[in-house]
Order: structure tokens, then sequence, then C-alpha cells
């Protein structure tokens, strides 16, 4: 079940929204890519861009995957690392957006730089999914 059904059929604001923080609409991220719906969703269905779908059918993009108007160059690896361990966008957005141990979101390391870093804790986690 997606995680935030529940939320979404009691009308109340699914604490999702706190973990993933802001997110576009497939309208809006192609807007700040510049680039057409259409590519949008082939950049989600590769996980060259991260789509969270919603209990209502709605694709969300977590901002926290773009700057400077373009998505990280590398997330597609860490995605594809992380889908190694469980199939679950939530999860991956989760992981990827919260802070652990005073150290920045995995994220936030991916956009400072340490793709090898981040590469390496996607794989210890994603095995650890795994098990």
């Amino acid at each position: 079940m997606n995680p935030v059904a529940r939320y979404a059929d009691e009308g109340a604001v699914s604490p999702w929204a706190e973990i993933v923080g802001p997110c576009h609409t497939t309208s809006s991220l192609s807007r700040v890519l510049q680039i057409d719906q259409v590519a949008v969703a082939d950049a989600a269905a590769e996980l060259r861009a991260l789509r969270l779908r919603t209990a209502d059918g709605r694709n969300l993009y977590p901002a926290f995957q773009v700057q400077d108007d373009h998505v990280h160059p590398h997330l597609q690896q860490v995605l594809l690392v992380l889908k190694s361990g469980i199939d679950d966008p939530w999860t991956w957005a989760q992981w990827l957006n919260t802070e652990m141990d005073s150290e920045p979101s995995p994220m936030s390391r991916l956009w400072a730089g340490d793709l090898s870093g981040v590469l390496r804790d996607a794989e210890h986690d994603a095995w650890a999914w795994r098990s």
C-alpha cells in the first residue's frame, strides 16, 4: 500500500510531506528543467529523476534532487543501487533526504560531491534491505 494512502483517505497531511519536503509536479518540473512532460516521465522511468506516486495517482518529484535547473547527474546511479535492495521510491526518498548521526543527508552529500561515499552507503543499506 502506498504510504500516503491512509492519510489521503482521511484528508490529513501525511508525515511523508515532512520527510520528503517540497515537491514538483510533472508540469512544474518540466518548466524548471526546460524539457517537456514526456521527457520528465522518461527520466523518471529510467531513474534519472525520482518520482513518487501518491495515493490519488499524482506524480511528485522531490525538490531536493534539483539544483540550478537540473537533476543531480549521478542520482540514477544511487537510485539503481537503492532499487537493488527495495523497489520503493518512497523509501528511497526518505533515505536520500534524512540526516543520520549528525551527518548531512545522502542527497546533500551527493550535491557536495561525495558520490563514492553515498554509493557505499547505498550499497550497504540496499544489502540490509535485501536480507
